[in-house]
């Protein structure tokens, strides 16, 4: 579970997020998974595969990520396809805002793209709202237990006040875990390497294994 922007670029308080995130990342593909599901909430031309790409200029970063020429991945997407670039993937790709619990065979790793809100500090892009810490302790509690049911009870109400942008992706994330963590009687083992907000945006990095 990773955030879905401020990964790339000089800014200094992003370093940790971006080495976790890579770190993360690169212990994914370590498992030589079939193929990368990259999760995100942008959805518009989707679901693709890697011969698409993205761009980060519309953000201000001159970087492209996945196929070149083939800008049509939106923010959370090209994020992850930076990060699969960067630790080298060269395997099979698919970009989606959906899952299920059949996309979630063994040899399948999902790259799920998603913030937390974005209400911690008065500059945050939506300003301080009080109920943005405990909002995001609840995530970081979830991912850190690798509890699928409590993602998947995210109240997306209270997610939109807090201008939380992934929160439809961790419940899609979450939804799909739990329908198959039922399924199959399977365990989720779980590791939360890393819960901040810098910006006054919730962060996460996490990683989970279901089996």
């Amino acid at each position: 579970m990773l955030p879905a922007g401020s990964l790339v670029g000089d800014v200094e308080e992003a370093g940790a997020l971006r080495d976790a995130s890579l770190d993360a990342v690169r212990d994914l593909v370590a498992i030589a998974p079939r193929v990368v599901v990259v999760l995100g909430p942008d959805g518009d031309d989707l679901p693709a595969d890697e011969t698409v790409g993205g761009s980060l200029e519309p953000h201000g970063i001159a970087l492209g990520a996945g196929a070149a020429g083939a800008a049509t991945l939106g923010l959370a997407h090209t994020v992850g396809a930076w990060l699969l670039d960067s630790v080298g993937w060269d395997g099979p790709r698919r970009y989606a805002a959906t899952l299920d619990a059949a996309d979630l065979d063994d040899d399948v790793a999902v790259l799920v793209m998603a913030d937390g809100s974005a209400t911690r500090t008065e500059k945050a892009p939506g300003h301080l709202d009080a109920r943005a810490e405990a909002f995001d302790a609840a995530i970081a509690s979830a991912l850190a237990d690798g509890d699928p049911d409590a993602l998947g009870g995210i109240d997306l109400a209270l997610a939109a006040e807090l201008w939380c942008q992934g929160a439809t992706t961790l419940r899609v994330a979450g939804d799909a875990v739990a329908a198959r963590v039922h399924r199959d009687h399977a365990r989720v083992s779980a590791q939360l390497s890393l819960d901040e907000a810098p910006f006054g945006v919730g962060w996460f990095v996490a990683s989970w294994q279901v089996g």
